[in-house]
């Protein structure tokens, strides 16, 4: 999904490349130097490129951690009796959460067999919920379930292990964004860092399931601060000429760290082992920390500009003027000019809240930014929702849990590339459309498919999640070119909140829905991203237009508004 990112970047490059390198000073000149190449950059690009595997590594991992064994209803006194397991299921167990309401202590005193002639001449005593589960050894090793008895009344707090991990991730991408740009970049990827170090491994010997789920909850916040502010870094350093590339190969890590992580749950069985395998590696991070600059582009907006000096140094060289004729004064009090930003920057900080708040009240109070706005949010929850439920959908397929893992992480690969081609010869409008309504079609297919043929599921399931994984890269893109300057960032904003909406819901959607019927979720799922194509179709095209300060500006005619007469231009 970064590859909406970069989309973006490109965005800001084709705005900032009316700034005249004049108006650059020397520091600013010789970092764009060190963005062509240097060893600035790729150190940069090492120290940031590896860590997102950690990201990929706990994305699913719940579909290993959380596996649900064979249970019934535990009957203490036939157990007392020594009846084996399935004698105990033959006379007890209505459903595997329900047991018979008969007296057990009497049917133990007959024995198995008079309890047998007993059961089948009497009438059925109707049934009650169980006071205790049994667990069958059918699944390779142990999971969270067995350990809480994640079950039955108690399923969602299964989901809940998911949840708490997407509910991390919002929280961190929020709280860290601000430390990051308050204390700096490589701060925010330190305490990130650190934070999975210690929460990781202190989540596998955890001894309570709300200790656990608060872990599990940090965990999500650590993978957040490290993944943002390690791309912050890179797209601080990187030039445009590595930009787009070096953006692709980083986000490449999420999904080898998906692939990865079947492999180690097919050698690491125990659950607290698994926890261990995919979080203690995260040490390494360590050198990392130490290794890390800050980044530059960041020190001089803070007004440090030697530091940001001594970082370029190291690669550059002594910094001379753009035009070679003069020595950089790093003393700020030479820099006029530098001196004027700050003060403008210092002045825009204060009015931040309040130009914040107008933009948000902005995108409800005109009504065509209002359905601008309104179709975006669906959009994305409903993205992000097909994105993470099908992920997480194998035990409802009833597929091999190794190589469906295995596979999501592999299709996640081509997702970040169908996309580029795709905006290079169609209006956005239409690429989000025709991905939609690829993924819709696939997964509703699901139900035309018998339930025993899992691996046509799992390849139709997967296309599907491909298709709605690409559209992800054109909705962010297309929605930061639907609304103007002043409202833009509250837009995508406001907008990736309701995405975060459609992850923590994704776990629930998966074992409530898909205990009730296995197609259940993935019908769901396809049903909600033929609507987003739908609502998508009414959208204004945004291809080539160049973007827009004011909503004055955006709404001037010819720009184009939410109607249905856009249905009919494919352009």
């Amino acid at each position: 999904m970064s590859a909406a990112s970069l989309i973006q970047d490109a965005m800001a490059e084709e705005e900032g490349g009316k700034k005249k390198i004049g108006e650059k000073d020397e520091l600013e000149y010789a970092l764009d130097k060190l963005g062509e190449g240097s060893k600035l950059l790729w150190l940069v690009f090492a120290l940031t490129a590896t860590p997102t595997l950690f990201n990929g590594l706990h994305a699913t991992s719940y579909v290993f951690l959380a596996e649900v064994p064979t249970h019934w209803c535990a009957v203490p006194e036939l157990s007392a009796a020594n009846w084996t397991d399935s004698q105990i299921k033959n006379i007890s167990s209505a459903s595997s959460c329900s047991v018979y309401a008969y007296n057990y202590s009497y049917l133990a005193e007959l024995g198995f067999e008079g309890a047998l002639e007993y059961v089948s001449s009497n009438d059925n005593p109707g049934s009650e919920s169980c006071t205790a589960i049994s667990y069958a050894d059918d699944i390779d090793g142990t999971s969270i379930v067995a350990e809480w008895d994640l079950v039955c009344d108690r399923t969602a707090l299964r989901s809940s292990v998911q949840m708490a991990l997407s509910l991390g991730k919002f929280l961190g991408a929020s709280t860290f964004g601000v430390i990051a740009d308050k204390f700096g970049r490589r701060t925010s990827y330190i305490a990130g860092a650190l934070l999975l170090i210690v929460a990781g491994p202190f989540s596998a010997v955890a001894p309570w399931y709300w200790l656990f789920m608060v872990l599990r909850a940090l965990i999500g916040v650590s993978n957040s601060a490290i993944y943002h502010s390690s791309f912050t870094i890179l797209t601080e350093v990187a030039g445009p000429k590595h930009r787009a590339w070096m953006g692709i190969v980083y986000s490449m890590g999420y999904p080898f760290g998906m692939m990865i992580l079947p492999g180690i749950a097919y050698l690491v069985h125990d659950w607290k082992l698994l926890q261990l395998a995919i979080t203690v590696p995260a040490i390494v991070l360590l050198l990392h920390c130490w290794f890390m600059p800050e980044s530059p582009r960041w020190l001089m907006s803070q007004n440090r500009r030697k530091e940001a000096q001594a970082i370029i140094e190291s690669s550059y060289g002594p910094i001379y003027a753009a035009n070679d004729n003069h020595a950089l004064a790093a003393d700020e009090k030479d820099d006029k000019n530098y001196a004027q930003r700050q003060d403008a920057k210092a002045s825009n900080e204060q009015l931040s809240f309040s130009e914040k708040w107008k933009s948000l009240i902005e995108l409800v109070r005109n009504v065509e930014l209002r359905k601008r706005i309104f179709i975006a949010y669906f959009a994305w929850a409903a993205t992000s929702l097909s994105y993470y439920a099908i992920a997480l959908n194998v035990d409802n397929f009833s597929a091999n849990r190794y190589l469906y893992a295995f596979l999501t992480g592999a299709t996640e690969i081509p997702a970040y590339l169908v996309p580029l081609p795709l905006l290079a010869i169609m209006g956005r409008r239409p690429v989000t459309v025709l991905l939609f309504s690829i993924s819709g079609v696939a997964l509703l297919s699901i139900l035309l498919i018998p339930q025993a043929e899992t691996s046509a599921i799992t390849a139709v399931a997967l296309t599907g999640r491909l298709a709605v994984a690409a559209v992800f890269s054109v909705i962010i893109l297309h929605t930061s070119e639907l609304f103007p300057t002043v409202c833009r960032n509250s837009a995508v904003g406001t907008s990736s909140t309701m995405a975060h909406v459609g992850s923590i819901a994704a776990p629930y959607v998966v074992d409530l829905l898909g205990a009730e019927v296995w197609w259940g979720p993935s019908t769901l799922c396809g049903v909600l991203a033929l609507i987003a194509g739908l609502l998508s179709l009414v959208l204004p095209e945004t291809r080539g237009r160049p973007l827009t300060d004011t909503v004055d500006e955006e709404l001037a005619e010819g720009r184009g508004i939410v109607s249905l007469k856009n249905c009919c231009s494919f352009r």
